[in-house]
């Protein structure tokens, strides 16, 4: 075995993949909750932040129902989305057959 200069744990799970991920997670979970002020108050528990990208916020959505309502309020959501995050130019909803609403 190849000796390896020792590591300091820390620094290994701050720059790890897994650490990224966890990093991800959380800031799309805080998405979820600062969104939720800004979708209808009826679908709550309906849709999720699934994804942020470059420059596009991509939301799960229950059913076709649901989709169908966001898209018709788009322009709207991205204008009030837009004034917290600038550089979401893009919603992209897509629907999920085995999202299970929040009860």
């Amino acid at each position: 075995m190849r000796y390896q200069k020792p590591i300091n744990i820390h620094t290994l799970l701050q720059d790890s993949p897994l650490a990224k991920m966890m990093q991800k997670g959380v800031r799309l979970n805080e998405l979820n909750q600062q969104m939720k002020a800004f979708f209808p108050v009826e679908f709550a528990g309906l849709y999720r932040i699934a994804n942020i990208e470059q420059q596009s916020l991509r939301i799960e959505v229950a059913n076709a129902m649901v989709r169908q309502s966001f898209l018709f309020r788009q322009q709207a959501l991205l204008g009030v989305i837009q004034q917290h995050l600038p550089e979401i130019t893009e919603l992209i909803f897509y629907i999920n057959p085995e999202f299970l609403p929040e009860s």
